[in-house]
């Protein structure tokens, strides 16, 4: 009875705001429109992405050749309105492809993929509140990423029909947006609260699968934060549930995560953060492949890091060092763990993209002495990843940023039963380089070098590179 009550006082509310967001073109009056955009063309050179130094890859990865150039060109359109009574509208309209990208006879690929990236309705003061409300397709971040982010993952490995077909580096798909209504609160200032205290409470469609059936995955969660003048300092907590009622086996998934983040700036020049997560519950179907439906789910996530900055001397240096943890399990051969939700946080180019549907796919995963899918671990789960990094602006609108990461399992890998364990996934440099060429107009260049370690580790295993160069405009 609680239960149906909740879901009725939940239904009833999204009714609401549905009604609220329904009604507001039938009195709004625009008052200012906003056009805007960006169109951003990178290249792409790539070198053994499967980490198989063979003519045509793996047998089950035959586009990772050893070798591969090729162009990707999106193209953005902004639209804002800001209408009476405190509303406001954006639709982002999208076209992002392959140069050339073949297509039938008689089709057409020059436009590529077009859809909408965003698209959403903002009630400020709601109803009075100290609040905004947002509804409809839109980005959202907590903290830096970590666990609620971008739709990413879930969204490329899982999405039906795949809009990311035009083009075939999809890690930098312009669709990470969420379905998703959303409320936001800042209590400072407010004459009846006044505490420096911010709520932001989300409801996000992850699948709806069926229309007609209850195998909907959904997400919904609350995050409380606030802001410290003393170290420049922030701090939040929050809650999110991964309500998962799409497998087939009549086991409903339903995935807790709870964490803590906070930065700061103890001195002038200094940064330093850290978020710890909790995930606890049972597990539904997962988008990285190796979690059970139906069995039980706990794991942990971390990230601690620190850097500084020479801000008076010359090329202003900065460097500092990372840590990335998402826990592994041992599961029937396979170590599964954490599960990544929503995660936005990338901070490099090649091993954080593996095993969760852009890389190195499952069957290749580990080939010491075999090549089942079920001794495989993805790049965002059961890992420590440890980094260096830094920055230097040689020119006043020139930065380089180098980074050297290493890659740990938590559980190690089993290539053949009854054999030692291998846990070194491998190493990566990676150095992005930018210019501004001028206010509106960016140059980048981004090379990525994997070493794969004894996890991967067989005669035939070779160095994964990639040179990416960029040049982007804002209008």
């Amino acid at each position: 009875m609680v239960k149906a009550t909740l879901k009725s006082a939940v239904l009833l509310g999204l009714i609401a705001l549905g009604v609220c967001a329904a009604s507001v073109p039938s009195f709004a009056e625009v008052q200012n429109v906003r056009v805007g955009g960006d169109i951003t063309v990178r290249g792409f050179l790539r070198q053994n992405l499967d980490l198989n130094e063979g003519e045509g890859g793996s047998a089950t990865a035959a586009v990772l050749d050893d070798e591969d150039a090729f162009v990707q060109h999106t193209t953005g359109l902004n639209v804002g309105a800001d209408l009476t009574e405190n509303v406001s509208a954006f639709v982002r309209i999208v076209s992002e492809r392959d140069w050339n990208l073949g297509g039938t006879a008689g089709t057409s690929t020059a436009a590529g993929d077009i859809d909408i990236s965003q698209s959403h309705i903002t009630l400020k003061n709601f109803f009075y509140l100290p609040g905004d409300v947002r509804i409809g397709t839109q980005p959202i971040t907590w903290g830096r990423g970590f666990v609620l982010g971008s739709n990413l993952i879930p969204g490329v490995v899982g999405f039906d029909g795949d809009r990311n077909s035009a083009i075939s580096a999809d890690e930098f798909t312009d669709f990470t947006a969420f379905d998703a209504a959303r409320a936001t609160f800042d209590f400072s200032g407010n004459a009846a609260v006044d505490l420096p205290i911010t709520l932001d409470l989300v409801y996000i469609k992850g699948d709806e699968n069926n229309p007609g059936s209850p195998d909907d995955v959904n997400i919904m969660g609350f995050n409380v934060g606030s802001k410290f003048d003393s170290m420049n300092g922030e701090a939040e907590m929050y809650y999110l549930n991964k309500r998962d009622k799409s497998p087939t086996n009549n086991k409903d998934g339903s995935i807790n995560t709870i964490g803590v983040r906070g930065s700061g700036s103890p001195v002038e020049g200094s940064s330093v953060y850290g978020e710890l997560a909790y995930q606890f519950g049972t597990i539904g179907t997962d988008a990285t492949g190796h979690h059970a439906a139906g069995t039980a789910q706990q794991a942990w996530a971390m990230n601690l890091g620190a850097d500084y900055m020479l801000a008076d001397v010359q090329m202003t240096p900065k460097i500092g060092a990372e840590w990335i943890f998402f826990s592994g399990k041992d599961n029937n051969g396979a170590a599964a763990g954490w599960d990544p939700i929503a995660r936005g946080y990338f901070t490099t180019a090649l091993r954080e993209f593996q095993n969760v549907g852009f890389y190195l796919p499952d069957q290749t995963c580990f080939r010491n002495g075999t090549t089942t899918a079920a001794n495989c671990t993805g790049s965002a789960t059961n890992q420590h990843q440890l980094s260096l990094y830094g920055s230097l602006k040689p020119l006043e609108d020139l930065t380089v940023a180098p980074r050297l990461s290493w890659f740990i399992l938590d559980v190690g890998a089993l290539p053949v039963a009854g054999s030692k364990r291998n846990s070194f996934a491998g190493t990566e440099l990676d150095v992005v380089t930018t210019y501004n060429y001028t206010d509106d107009v960016q140059l980048g260049l981004i090379y990525g070098l994997f070493l794969p370690g004894s996890v991967y580790r067989t005669p035939t295993d070779s160095t994964a590179q990639e040179l990416i160069s960029s040049v982007s405009v804002k209008f």
